[in-house]
């Protein structure tokens, strides 16, 4: 599934879908990742829609923006809400926690890896969220790293030898200089 994601309007509307009111973390509301908002009503949609969080109203899944992903790519479907960073280079997937696993499901997992395979070379990265678990989608492998905090970064560092490049993922506080080096670059 080649392709990128729009960063223009949404071309669908979220319908019965509000899985980012579980899987998402927002601050402003003071609720954690992987539990329901209680301004949620499940199916229906958000009792606060108008006056929601700037976090909530800056997060616009791919499936509402890009038409890549199919109908078999609905949050309500696939128990998690993929989203794109800034610049369209790192893939993030935040899991119901209820479902660890729907990641890893067909055709999600293969187009996982073919996104990273595509683009790491670029410094492009897909991670896994589950609550406050993070997990790194490489080529090869995939690598926990457990519990995340906000002060954490995901850093995928290279090492290239004669048979190839080979990646490896760790978790580092983002006032560590390898962090700042991998964000820069």
């Amino acid at each position: 599934m080649a392709g990128s994601m729009s960063s223009g309007a949404p071309a669908r509307e979220c319908g019965e879908c509000t899985m980012c009111c579980k899987v998402m973390g927002i601050e402003e509301l003071e609720k954690p990742a992987g539990i329901w908002c209680k301004h949620c009503t499940s199916g229906r949609g958000c009792g606060i829609y108008e006056t929601r969080p700037a976090e909530c109203r800056a997060f616009v899944c791919a499936w509402l923006q890009s038409d890549v992903f199919g109908e078999e790519w609905k949050p309500s479907r696939t128990k998690f809400a993929v989203w794109a960073e800034p610049g369209n280079v790192n893939m993030k997937v935040s899991v119901d926690p209820a479902r660890p696993d729907a990641w890893r499901k067909e055709p999600f997992y293969s187009y996982f890896k073919a996104w990273v395979r595509e683009r790491i070379a670029r410094g492009g990265k897909v991670v896994i969220l589950i609550g406050k678990r993070a997990i790194a989608v490489l080529p090869d492998r995939d690598i926990d790293l457990g519990e995340c905090t906000d002060d954490d970064r995901v850093v995928i560092f290279r090492a290239d030898t004669p048979t190839g490049p080979i990646y490896d993922a760790r978790k580092l506080h983002k006032d560590d200089p390898s962090a700042q080096v991998a964000a820069g670059g």
